[in-house]
């Protein structure tokens, strides 16, 4: 892991703690890292939703066919 130093505008930081209910900077930047990872996989997924790539599953049997 890296060291850095990094001005941080205190206001957005305490407004992100109560968002992510974190205390120390780091463990709110860590949790603000995993929310936009987290939430760039929820968007992946939709995209893949919406261009029908889970189609299959509303096929009669898809069940069947999935869990045997």
């Amino acid at each position: 892991m890296a060291k850095t130093s990094v001005e941080i505008d205190m206001e957005k930081l305490d407004k992100v703690r109560g968002i992510l209910g974190t205390e120390s900077i780091r463990e709110t930047i860590s949790a603000a890292f995993r929310e936009v990872i987290r939430m760039a996989a929820v968007h992946d997924l939709v995209a893949l939703g919406e261009s029908g790539a889970f189609s299959f599953l509303l096929e009669p049997g898809a069940e069947e066919r999935m869990w045997g």
